[in-house]
C-alpha cells in the first residue's frame, strides 16, 4: 500500500512540473508527464475503490463482518462487496442470534414452563394423609375429602377389626368434574382426581355385604390435598377377624387420642415414649394412663379402651404396668415395659 502511494505522489510531481520542462525538452517528455498524470488518477481511483470494498455501505449491519475482514487479511486479493454481503447473509441465516440472546431466550422459556406447571396460587397444596372413623347410620355426619388438580387422592375402606372391606359399587355426582376409579376388581380402594380447578360433588360407596351406603363429599382445595385417607367403618366386613383368645370388653367410642396412637402419628407432645423388649410393641405414658400400640392381641392386663386401625394395628388404653402379655401368631409372649 505504501509503494502504491509513493508512486502516485511521484506521478503527481511529474505532472505539476511537466509544463516547465516542456518548453525546452523534447515532446516525449510531455507525453510521459501526461501519462503520469493519468496513472496517478487511476491509482487514486483504485485506492478509493479499495476503501469502498473494505467498508461496504450497507443499510443493515452484517453480523461478524469485522471478524470476517480480519480473518481474511491473508488473502492475495481484496473481497468484493458481493462476497462480503453473501458471507454475512449466510452467517446471519444460520446464527441469527448472539450467545447473549440465546441464553436470555432459554431463561425466558424455562420461567414460562415453570409458571405453567405451578398452580395458579404459585405454591403446591399441603399433602395430608389421615384416618377417620365413619358410621353407616343414616344420621351419621358426612365426611369430606379435599383434592387438588394434578394429584390423586386415595381412599381405602376397612372394618372395625382393621381388615380391608371390598367395594361393591360406587358413583360420583359429577363425572365431568371428578374422575373416580377403583384400583382393581374386589379392591377396597378408590382413587379420585379432579378434572376442573374448582368443583364440588359427592360420592356414594357401597361395600360388599352391606346394604347401607357411605356418602362422602368431594371438593377441590388450593391449600391442602388429601393424598391418602383411610375410612374405618363401624361394622364387620367379610374379612373381619375377631380374636377369641380373650373375652375383650366392648370398645368405647373412638376419640382423637386413640386415633393418634393407632396411626402412630399426631401423638400428643406431652406423651412420654417408653421402651419395650418386643419390637412389635410400642408404649407411651400419657397422663395417668398407659397406651400400647401393637399388631398383636393384648391378653393381660385388662384395658379400658381399644381401637383397631388399618393393617390390624391395635391401640390399648390401660393402667400403668411393667409387664404385659400378648398373643402373637398363636403364641403368648411376655413384654417388659420400662422407662
Amino acid at each position: 500500500m505504501k509503494m502504491r502511494t509513493s508512486g502516485a505522489l511521484l506521478c503527481v510531481l511529474l505532472a505539476t512540473t511537466a509544463p516547465a520542462f516542456a518548453q525546452d525538452a523534447p515532446s516525449g517528455l510531455a507525453q510521459a508527464a501526461a501519462q503520469g498524470t493519468q496513472r496517478a488518477e487511476q491509482i487514486n481511483q483504485q485506492q478509493a475503490d479499495q476503501q469502498q470494498y473494505e467498508q461496504p455501505d450497507s443499510e443493515f449491519p452484517v453480523i461478524g463482518s469485522d471478524h470476517l475482514l480480519k480473518s481474511l487479511d491473508e488473502l492475495d486479493r481484496p473481497l468484493s462487496p458481493e462476497e462480503i454481503t453473501a458471507y454475512g447473509a449466510a452467517v446471519q441465516s444460520q446464527m441469527p442470534m448472539t450467545p447473549e440472546l440465546i441464553r436470555d431466550y432459554k431463561r425466558r422459556v424455562n420461567e414460562s414452563q415453570k409458571a405453567a406447571a405451578q398452580p395458579a396460587t404459585g405454591f403446591r397444596p399441603k399433602a395430608i394423609s389421615d384416618q377417620v372413623q365413619v358410621s353407616l347410620e343414616a344420621a351419621a355426619q358426612t365426611t369430606a375429602i379435599k383434592t387438588s388438580p394434578g394429584t390423586i387422592s386415595n381412599l381405602a375402606f376397612f372394618d372395625r377389626t382393621g381388615k380391608a372391606w371390598p367395594i361393591a359399587s360406587y358413583g360420583v355426582g359429577r363425572p365431568n368434574a371428578f374422575q373416580v376409579y377403583a384400583m382393581q376388581e374386589g379392591s377396597n380402594q378408590l382413587m379420585i382426581t379432579p378434572l376442573l380447578p374448582h368443583a364440588f360433588t359427592n360420592l356414594t360407596v357401597s361395600l360388599v355385604g352391606e346394604d347401607r351406603p357411605l356418602i362422602i363429599d368431594v371438593e377441590t382445595n388450593e391449600k391442602v390435598t388429601q393424598y391418602r385417607r383411610d375410612y374405618q367403618v363401624d361394622g364387620l366386613g367379610p374379612n373381619a377377624h375377631v380374636s377369641t383368645a380373650v373375652s375383650a370388653p366392648p370398645s368405647r367410642a373412638s376419640n382423637q387420642v386413640m386415633m393418634a396412637f393407632v396411626q402412630g402419628a399426631g401423638i400428643p407432645q406431652n406423651a412420654t415414649r417408653l421402651s419395650t423388649d418386643e419390637p412389635s410393641v410400642s408404649a407411651w405414658r400419657y397422663g395417668k394412663d398407659l397406651y400400647i400400640r401393637t399388631t398383636s392381641t393384648l391378653l393381660s392386663p385388662s384395658w379400658t379402651e381399644s381401637l383397631t386401625g388399618p393393617g390390624s394395628v391395635h391401640a390399648y388404653k390401660l393402667k400403668p404396668t411393667p409387664v404385659a402379655l400378648i398373643s402373637s401368631d398363636g403364641s403368648v409372649k411376655k413384654v417388659r415395659i420400662f422407662q
